[in-house]
């Protein structure tokens, strides 16, 4: 329960106050298994809550939910096509009363404001009122989307969407089949990519994690150094990060540097990121849309984290020198001990880079629903690292049936890889810190064994008795109450 209501609140972004929290509370007492990463269906559900258990005055009339969002989506129609986000009250009952009487909707205003008000859904600013949170403008202008073609198509031809990409998640979470806006996603990210390829000027791989190894040798780690090294000194990547790579000596915590942020505004790397969330939420909530185009959009959403991965492998040495790297109100920072020297902080960041690329769109992409989806890419997964993110994502979220695919991955990688020993600190590190099911302690206990007799033991396979030698010793201790 306390997982269910922390994940809703940070799903829907709202803050850990009591009321929110009892909000969610009576949400989960009436849809208990339902899931929170639907946020339409969630946002669904407290209306119906706040509106169906709200407390009004006994001569006034209790609204309809759906006349209520289908008035507000034209409301927010309006501020959407304005960019005015506040407004009086009288206003905005004035315009309501006015779109009811076009549309032969009868519905008490004064009522509905007076839910909104007393929800804090809106909130006095200054002399006038706005939308406490901004999502509640998306999710309204959604339902707007959905019902009116005109503002649908105006969001997606001027690109709107791209600044607030919220719409979308929410607009395919209505009926979760909106191959539209899935065909539209996948055009933008496609070419947002190759815009950032093309100015960041390093063509083909860079995946220095191939040559890295359970416990690399100084010749090894070299060879790691030497690769990020050549592609950052030929790529277009702004003189003052070629120099400050190759003077190794440069105080390593420096203040900001504005060159980083300039990089990042050239290479539209912003927008791609932007584009994989709003593409990852936009399939996540697809249950029901083409199937070959659901294919091809995570296949392309999987291709823009490696191309992210591309920009950063090309910036760790500058984040080795730097500390951190800042763009556009989000950074990169180094957290905890990364070491002393150029040379360990830049090894220390190439390892955590597959994690922090996952991390970064786990929960967008998630549901409990698109297993089969990312089983069938990963089992056609020919590029390494795009093979080892996808592995990770399915540890990290473990969809039903996901134990004898990491069990396949790890017999299928070198018994000194890499992406063997990683594999194997990922699910360390959930089975010591995650909320897990006893079944899925059993199965990370297995995994980890499979893992480090893979390892010691080599083959395609590690045995039975092979497994049973790895001794509990081995296994973390748990750090969260089961």
């Amino acid at each position: 329960m306390l997982n269910k209501i922390t994940k809703e609140l940070e799903c829907l972004n709202l803050h850990r106050t009591p009321y929110n929290i009892i909000t969610i509370l009576k949400v989960s007492e009436k849809y208990f298994d339902d899931s929170p990463v639907n946020r339409t269906k969630m946002i669904e559900m407290i209306l119906f809550v706040l509106f169906d258990m709200g407390e009004i005055p006994r001569y006034k009339t209790m609204p309809d939910l759906k006349d209520c969002e289908y008035v507000l989506g034209r409301y927010c129609e309006t501020m959407l096509r304005n960019e005015k986000y506040s407004f009086q009250k009288l206003d905005f009952i004035s315009e309501l009363k006015s779109f009811c009487k076009e549309k032969y909707i009868e519905l008490d205003i004064e009522v509905v404001f007076e839910i909104l008000n007393n929800n804090n859904i809106i909130i006095m600013d200054g002399d006038k009122f706005r939308f406490k949170s901004t999502f509640w403008i998306y999710y309204f202008g959604a339902k707007r989307m959905h019902a009116d073609v005109s503002f649908k198509d105006y969001i997606f031809t001027s690109k709107k969407y791209s600044s607030y990409p919220e719409i979308i998640e929410f607009y395919t979470g209505i009926d979760r089949n909106r191959d539209d806006a899935l065909k539209i996603l996948l055009d933008e990210i496609a070419s947002t990519r190759n815009i950032v390829e093309e100015k960041l000027g390093i063509k083909g791989e860079i995946n220095p994690l191939n040559n890295a190894k359970w416990k690399p040798s100084d010749n090894q780690i070299e060879k790691i150094q030497n690769e990020i090294g050549e592609n950052v000194l030929t790529s277009n990547l702004p003189d003052s990060v070629k120099d400050q790579f190759l003077d190794k000596s440069y105080n390593q915590i420096r203040p900001y540097n504005q060159s980083i942020q300039k990089i990042f505004e050239d290479y539209s790397l912003v927008n791609l990121m932007q584009q994989i969330k709003a593409s990852s939420t936009a399939l996540r909530n697809s249950d029901y849309a083409n199937p070959e185009l659901k294919k091809q959009l995570l296949v392309e959403i999987y291709n823009s984290w490696k191309q992210l991965a591309k920009v950063l492998f090309a910036l760790a040495p500058n984040m080795a020198l730097n500390g951190k790297a800042t763009f556009q109100g989000a950074a990169f920072e180094l957290n905890g001990d990364f070491g002393q020297t150029f040379e360990e902080r830049l090894n220390r960041i190439i390892q955590v880079l597959p994690t922090n690329v996952v991390g970064y769109f786990q929960d967008d992409l998630y549901s409990p629903k698109i297993g089969p989806l990312f089983y069938d890419c990963f089992n056609n997964e020919k590029n390494e690292l795009l093979k080892h993110h996808q592995a990770l994502l399915i540890i990290f979220k473990r969809p039903s049936g996901w134990k004898p695919q990491i069990e396949n991955y790890i017999t299928s990688i070198n018994k000194n890889s890499f992406y063997l020993y990683d594999t194997v600190n990922a699910l360390r590190a959930k089975y010591r810190y995650d909320f897990a099911s006893q079944d899925d302690l059993k199965n990370f206990k297995y995994l980890i064994k499979l893992g480090l007799a893979k390892h010691h033991y080599g083959g395609a396979k590690p045995s039975l008795s092979q497994i049973l030698t790895i001794k509990d010793d081995n296994l973390p201790k748990r750090e969260s109450m089961d």
